[in-house]
């Protein structure tokens, strides 16, 4: 087998390094014990000697203080350093390692114990002359005596510490000249064993990496001779095995390819709607017949419309679909003398690993749904307003008969026109925010922008939301971040935007309970306003729809036609901005929406507007083209009849 080939092929090798390294560890073991036994014990006698020679000379000064008329202080001193030098002198008799060692100890015990007694007779004297005496006939020789075999005994250890050192040193050379004997041993009977491996390992891994290769260009036809019956041939047996299924799969896979490329190609051609797909380079591979006309009767050369290239490319970019919901956003064609309107749609394709690899364009026919809503709105706005005439002239008679211009009312009659009052008075503002809703889906608004402060806005705001929210006896507070950007709005517009989101707040605000408008910089570098409430938030399953027209939330009880809502999406979009509203985490709604910076806006408009001009240009060229063949065609008819 393969593995025991390499165990026997490599066990001399492991074999060497292990004795090497056993042999290496007793050897420091040994000398780890030897450092500690010696030149530990050789340290503290240094220690213990220079100990001793501080203390011996600390006690001759305290004879010598004694001596001098300060006795108790002497005595004091002489003491206090005879017990700390016999403890260090016990300490070096204890730790003698040699002869001489030890002959030095017996000697310093000796010459201590007569320099103890004649210090201790000098002490108990009381006859200065005498204590003199002795001092210098006994107690002076024998520190010099004891000073000097200290030095000795210092001496003796140091050396000793130095001899250890070397042994050490020593040890540690024989043991590197031994490792690297061992591993110059180990590399050749390693390279031996390479060279014997790659006759019987390496040559069949070899011949598998060739045919593995071959198969990656896509060469399947590939056969690996089996040369052992170890795991190589067993590998090279599976890979064989392998090699026949692929050519298999290969076989099936290609049938089941071109009956999906025509399954695909069938499926598209009965898609009335044009589809264009695109790849990860933004060019054309796939079209259906739909486009192929489309693309025909536009003289497009593989490539997309215009308007579309820009949503493909921001797809192919950020991998997002785009996903129009509104007719705003369709495109129009003009085809075969006719407007047509499309409705694009652009996908994002991804594999199984979630990565992009190309977009479908696809576009749908809405011409005759964009012509009824159309009409929907202009008969939404032609209702509208030939029901505000009649209801002007209602009102003005029930405005007339609360007044009592034509006689006095009974107490029922005046609480029923009040009653009728009211409501005429509400059926006109629905009625009014209706024919608001209906120029602005049509885009007829006429905005008159000018640069304003974020603040000044919030600040006019409130101050309109006064009367209202004082008579539901609500706070109001102003939030704005300092060195916003100016924006840029039609002022009256924008109020009315802000009145919407206050007065839904202050419908759904408990009494007593604060509301909140804030200014902040959006993460796109514009500006945010926010309008933050106590109510009851929004349902989950009804975010999508807050902004839709007469949409209200199953379950309510506040009154209201729902169009306030849809009446600020549709100023703030006017407005090139986007809104939203979403739950707080501590209870009650956030109606928010985003503008522009004045100057980026500023600079977007005057981008766009090139952008214009160049389309129209291009436009006009085309026709123009268009316009010349038809002229050329019909000359050489005319010619052709002549």
């Amino acid at each position: 087998m393969l593995r025991t080939r390499l165990f026997l092929n490599l066990l001399p090798f492991v074999v060497i390094l292990l004795a090497v390294g056993v042999y290496a560890i007793v050897l420091f073991s040994r000398i780890t014990e030897n450092v500690d036994t010696t030149v530990t014990g050789n340290y503290r006698s240094v220690l213990a000697v220079q100990r001793m020679k501080n203390a011996l000379l600390r006690m001759q000064d305290g004879v010598s203080m004694a001596m001098e008329d300060s006795k108790g202080l002497g005595n004091a001193l002489f003491e206090k350093n005879r017990t700390l030098f016999e403890q260090n002198l016990d300490t070096q008799l204890h730790n003698g390692k040699t002869r001489q060692e030890e002959n030095l100890n017996r000697k310093l015990d000796n010459n201590y114990r007569l320099f103890r007694t004649a210090g201790t007779n000098i002490l108990a004297l009381n006859q200065p002359g005498e204590q003199r005496r002795l001092f210098q006939v006994n107690l002076v020789p024998g520190s010099e005596a004891m000073d000097s075999l200290l030095d000795q005994i210092q001496t003796l250890n140091h050396n000793a510490i130095l001899a250890t050192t070397q042994n050490v040193q020593n040890v540690t050379k024989h043991v590197t000249n031994l490792m690297i004997a061992g591993i110059l041993v180990a590399l050749i009977i390693a390279s031996y064993a390479c060279y014997q491996l790659a006759r019987s390992i390496l040559e069949p891994i070899q011949a598998l990496t060739r045919a593995t290769h071959e198969m990656g260009e896509g060469n399947l036809d590939q056969v690996v001779p089996v040369s052992a019956g170890d795991e190589l041939g067993d590998l090279a047996q599976s890979f064989n095995k392998m090699a026949a299924r692929l050519r298999a799969y290969r076989q099936t896979t290609a049938e089941k390819i071109v009956r999906l490329d025509r399954t695909m190609e069938t499926t598209l051609a009965s898609f009335p709607d044009p589809i264009f797909v695109l790849n990860r380079d933004a060019n054309i591979e796939l079209t259906n017949p739909a486009a192929v006309e489309l693309a025909r009767a536009l003289n497009l050369k593989n490539e997309l419309p215009e308007r579309l290239r820009e949503p493909a490319r921001k797809a192919l970019q950020w991998g997002e679909d785009f996903l129009p919901h509104s007719f705003k956003e369709a495109v129009s064609f003009r085809l075969n003398g006719q407007e047509k309107f499309f409705l694009p749609r652009v996908l994002a394709m991804r594999n199984e690993d979630y990565a992009l690899f190309g977009v479908a364009v696809v576009l749908y026919d809405v011409t005759r749904f964009r012509l009824l809503d159309d009409a929907k709105t202009n008969l939404v706005a032609t209702v509208s307003h030939e029901i505000k005439t009649p209801l002007t002239s209602v009102r003005m008679a029930l405005h007339l008969l609360l007044e009592r211009t034509v006689g006095p009312l009974t107490p029922g009659q005046h609480e029923l026109l009040v009653a009728a009052r009211d409501d005429s008075e509400r059926l006109l503002r629905i009625l009014n925010d209706l024919l608001d809703l209906t120029v602005l889906e049509q885009g007829n608004t006429d905005l008159r922008r000018e640069k304003t402060s974020p603040a000044e806005l919030i600040q006019n705001a409130a101050d309109l939301a006064r009367d209202s929210l004082r008579a539901k006896e609500l706070k109001l507070e102003c939030d704005i971040e300092p060195d916003l950007p100016a924006v840029l709005v039609d002022r009256q517009r924008i109020y009315h935007v802000f009145t919407n989101l206050i007065q839904n707040a202050i419908k759904y605000s408990p009494a007593g309970g604060e509301i909140v408008m804030q200014a902040r910089r959006s993460d796109d570098q514009g500006v945010q306003f926010s309008v933050l409430d106590r109510g009851p938030g929004i349902p989950e399953d009804y975010h999508d729809r807050i902004f839709d027209r007469f949409f209200r939330v199953p379950g309510q009880t506040k009154t209201g036609a729902g169009l306030g809502l849809s009446i600020a999406r549709e100023i703030v979009l006017a407005h090139g901005g986007r809104i939203g509203a979403k739950n707080r985490k501590k209870g009650g709604s956030e109606f928010h929406f985003v503008l522009a910076g004045a100057d980026e806006e500023i600079a977007a408009m005057a981008t766009a507007q090139e952008e214009t001009v160049e389309e129209a240009r291009i436009a006009k060229s085309e026709r123009i083209e268009n316009d010349g063949g038809v002229i050329k065609e019909s000359e050489s008819r005319i010619m052709g009849g002549g």
